[in-house]
C-alpha cells in the first residue's frame, strides 16, 4: 500500500507517515494494491464531532482525513482507529450502497447505534493495541532501533 500524506506542517506529515507505516505493517497491508491519501484538517473534532474519517476516493484509492489539532496521544490513537477502517475498505469488509451513508459490513446492512456497528467495534478494539506500538517507540526510541525496529 502506497501512502501519501498531504499536510501543511512537515512535522505533522512526518509523524503521520511514520505512524501509518507501523500500522500498515501491523494490519498486513504492506502488499495491498490500494493507495491511501491522507489529508489533514485542524479543528475537525470541534467542527464536525469526529477525529478522523475514511472513505473511498476511487476504485483502488482510499482517503483519510485526520484532525491535526488533537494532542499527540489522541492523534496517534485516531490514526490507528482510522487505519483499521482503511484495512476494512482494502479487504472489502466495508462496502457502500447507493449513498456514502449506506454501509455494508461483510455484505450485510446494519442499522445500529454508532458504537455497536461491527466496523466500529473492530476499530475501537484495535486502536489501543496499534497505538501502543508507536508509544513504545516514542518512550524508548534507542531500544527500538537496537531491536531492528524503525
Amino acid at each position: 500500500m502506497e501512502i501519501e500524506v498531504v499536510a501543511r506542517k512537515s512535522a505533522s506529515k512526518t509523524l503521520i507517515e511514520n505512524c501509518l507505516q507501523i500500522y500498515k505493517k501491523e494490519l498486513n497491508l504492506t502488499n495491498s494494491t490500494y493507495g491511501l491519501v491522507v489529508f489533514t484538517e485542524r479543528g475537525m473534532s470541534a467542527k464536525e464531532g469526529m477525529r478522523g474519517s475514511v472513505f473511498k476516493l476511487g476504485p483502488k484509492i482510499i482517503g483519510m482525513v485526520i484532525d491535526t489539532g488533537l494532542d499527540l496521544e489522541r492523534l496517534i490513537i485516531a490514526l490507528a482507529h482510522e487505519m483499521v477502517h482503511v484495512k476494512q475498505y482494502a479487504r472489502g469488509q466495508i462496502t457502500h450502497g447507493r449513498t456514502l451513508n449506506s454501509k455494508f459490513w461483510m455484505g450485510k446492512k446494519y442499522r445500529l447505534p454508532y458504537y455497536d456497528l461491527p466496523w466500529e467495534v473492530e476499530a475501537f478494539s484495535k486502536e489501543r493495541v496499534l497505538a501502543n506500538k508507536v508509544f513504545q517507540i516514542i518512550d524508548n526510541p534507542t531500544k527500538s532501533k537496537k531491536n531492528g525496529k524503525k
